[in-house]
């Protein structure tokens, strides 16, 4: 008794494939449109990824430096792509720094970052 034949079982695979890939081109006519659409981009603003790292960098925060996100290794790996796809003018700055660690020069640009973004929205900066 022969349950499977391999050729309908390859026929079937290649229709279902076909079908299923062919109702995701037509979602959008224009695939270049698509790819550009602003609701496709899911990197978050430079500022907005740093707001808390901003905010415990302040001196009057309280928090102490062991308990500062740019300790945390996933997030210095996921704040490193992130300027290294939006803003790279700040790999230069690591460049012009090279005997400080990982940390301590994430932790200056996330203070530039943070005094740019008060020059920016017109509050006063020391």
């Amino acid at each position: 008794k022969q349950w499977y034949n391999a050729e309908y079982g390859k026929q079937w695979y290649q229709r279902r494939v076909r079908g299923t890939l062919t109702d995701l081109w037509n979602i959008c006519p224009d695939n270049l449109a698509a790819c550009q659409d602003s609701n496709r981009n899911f990197t978050p603003d430079t500022y907005k990824f740093f707001e808390e790292c901003i905010e415990q960098l302040e001196p009057d925060s309280g928090v102490e430096k062991q308990y500062y996100l740019t300790n945390d290794t996933a997030f210095v790996w996921r704040s490193l792509r992130l300027l290294a796809q939006q803003s790279i003018p700040y790999f230069q700055h690591i460049q012009n720094t090279k005997n400080l660690t990982l940390t301590d020069n994430l932790q200056n640009i996330v203070g530039i970052i943070g005094k740019e973004h008060k020059k920016e929205s017109g509050m006063e900066c020391n």
